[in-house]
């Protein structure tokens, strides 16, 4: 192992003992390094299952076509433009005014337009919608800390939400309103091209991967995503559009950990955290490339 990979693992160590022993986890530092990836089981957390149905304004949005990506690989450039051109698009349809909303500024995403790594969550929150960025609240701090502890930054990774406007008082995005807004998520999946999906909380994890499971089933492995093809000839495509296949860790979304701040969900996130890096690496796309 030459110097300067071993400089950056030992680094990445004293940023995952931080993560675990002094803010993340507040016990010994290390004491979970081999932490069993599967814990015990436990009763399904009420954020993570789906809010009251709000209803739509009873009007069907019209088709959305989805963006023309050029083959091959993409400078960073051309696909911050792409992103771009989703962005003006979903301004110009505003598929929220088709439900019910509380927001003052669309939060989009935002990133490393070519990040091996794409967290998905699930709706902004009330500090997303005055800054118009996404996981900037206590939650997208915690969130931040991960990131960290994975050996990366906030910049070299790409983070979004399903729905691109607050629900009313941070309600759970409804199956009727994620699907209005799955097509401007596609795209910018599309266009980033990451190697792995973090889902984060249930509506992110049910849309993406066309399950009705707990998170208590899901997480802990990787789903590949799209869940299955939709026949339109050659190739995968995802409602309609063609995707490239990419994996899926799904795990439980910051704000219901900072709400069950318990040294075993701590674990169970780092565990599926740990996943995701061992997978990064694997690809040839390590946390600290």
């Amino acid at each position: 192992m030459d110097r300067d990979r071993a400089n950056r693992i030992l680094t990445q160590q004293a940023e995952s003992a931080r993560f675990l022993g002094v803010d993340f986890i507040p016990i010994g530092a290390g004491a979970y390094a081999d932490a069993p990836e599967l814990v015990a089981a436990e009763p399904a957390p009420t954020h993570e299952e789906p809010g009251t149905p709000r209803g739509s304004g009873g009007r069907t949005p019209s088709a959305y076509v989805p963006i023309e990506i050029p083959e091959g690989e993409l400078a960073a450039e051309q696909a911050q433009q792409l992103l771009d051109e989703v962005r003006a698009r979903y301004e110009r349809d505003a598929p929220h005014k088709h439900f019910v909303t509380d927001h003052h500024n669309i939060v989009f995403g935002e990133g490393d337009p070519r990040a091996g790594l794409m967290f998905v969550g699930e709706a902004p929150g009330e500090t997303e919608d005055q800054t118009g960025r996404p996981f900037v609240g206590k939650a997208g701090q915690l969130l931040e800390k991960m990131i960290v502890a994975m050996g990366l930054s906030r910049e070299r990774v790409y983070i979004c939400n399903v729905l691109k406007t607050r629900p009313p008082n941070n309600q759970t995005p409804t199956l009727e309103e994620a699907e209005l807004c799955a097509p401007y998520l596609l795209d910018q999946i599309r266009v980033v091209q990451p190697s792995v999906i973090v889902t984060l909380g249930l509506p992110a994890t049910r849309l993406l991967l066309g399950v009705s499971d707990t998170m208590r089933a899901l997480r802990g492995r990787f789903h590949e995503f799209p869940p299955q093809a939709d026949g339109l000839g050659q190739g995968v495509y995802w409602k309609g559009a063609p995707v490239r296949t990419t994996q899926v860790m799904p795990t439980y979304h910051p704000a219901y950990l900072l709400r069950s701040y318990t040294p075993e969900n701590r674990r169970k996130v780092w565990a599926d955290l740990k996943l995701v890096m061992d997978r990064l690496a694997a690809e040839g796309t390590p946390a600290d490339a």
